[in-house]
């Protein structure tokens, strides 16, 4: 088994308590990983071995109302860069990179727009972009996805109920849960499941609704409502990692999030034959980005 560096601690923050894990090097340089939805802390150790080996210390968060941390009544994505400036205070840590996966981009565009000279640089893989008035912005999403952006909306009772009778579910069953997963993914992401044991694999899913679904239906909210960012405020790069295979969030949701930052500043890296799971095969190249001039 590979050895593995893995800190899970809950930290206080303003009076709120914070859970997170570290992985790769304790005294390392600062990397914040911001976790998709519906998602948690949990489950990214793929994370540990390619930081470790480039000294990086990376810190994975759970948002208000996820997992381990209380919940943060009334949060915004724009808002998310205190919350994680409050956090690094608290850590120790002054400046700092910020990689946000799928659903975490937002939160990372966030840090980029909001964060100042603090902030080093910013990555994105496979990063949910916005669902607003664009047109087409919502083809080519996880059709799971997309009921719960409408349900959240339309028929939250009913969003809550299902959220609860499939944590129970995967708690239940882990593998049929994998298996229901797999029908929206594409073949590299069906290919990367197969690689890994069903019940760790879903162990993300589970803690993400601890508290109940309150605080994932809080995010499909600030995700497909307006993020109210200052996109020209972004001065550091801003590498977009994302497969050509996923399935879940499409290129054009890459392409429209370079559009909106300041020129020159996003770089948009093509990955052939990746897929939304799969892209954590790169996390390394990843690291790079960030850490290379």
């Amino acid at each position: 088994m590979t050895d593995r560096h893995v800190t899970d601690r809950h930290v206080t923050v303003e009076g709120r308590t914070v859970a997170l894990t570290e992985h790769g090097d304790p005294d390392g340089a600062p990397v914040f990983l911001f976790h998709g939805t519906p998602d948690s802390r949990l489950g990214k150790e793929f994370t540990d071995a390619p930081a470790r080996e480039r000294g990086l210390r990376v810190i994975c968060p759970d948002r208000g109302g996820i997992g381990g941390s209380d919940p943060l009544p009334d949060r915004t994505i724009a808002g998310y860069a205190g919350e994680v400036l409050a956090l690094a205070d608290v850590l120790g840590v002054d400046r700092f990179a910020t990689v946000g996966y799928s659903a975490g981009g937002p939160f990372a565009l966030s840090c980029a727009a909001g964060c100042g000279t603090r902030i080093t640089g910013t990555a994105l893989m496979a990063g949910a972009g916005p669902i607003d008035d664009r047109p087409g912005a919502k083809e080519g999403l996880a059709p799971s996805d997309l009921d719960a952006v409408r349900l959240v909306e339309e028929h939250p009772h009913r969003e809550a109920l299902l959220l609860r009778f499939q944590k129970w579910a995967t708690q239940l069953a882990p593998s049929s849960a994998v298996d229901q997963v797999s029908s929206e993914l594409s073949a590299p992401d069906r290919e990367f499941l197969a690689r890994r044991p069903a019940g760790e694999e879903m162990t993300f899913f589970v803690e993400a609704l601890r508290q109940g679904p309150a605080g994932v239906m809080d995010e499909y909210r600030l995700w497909a409502g307006p993020w109210h960012l200052q996109w020209s405020a972004v001065a550091t790069p801003v590498e977009i990692f994302q497969g050509e295979d996923d399935g879940m969030v499409p290129m054009h949701h890459a392409e429209d999030i370079a559009s909106r930052l300041p020129p020159g500043t996003a770089r948009i890296h093509r990955l052939p034959g990746v897929g939304h799971l799969s892209i954590q095969d790169h996390v390394g190249d990843v690291l790079d980005a960030l850490t290379t001039p």
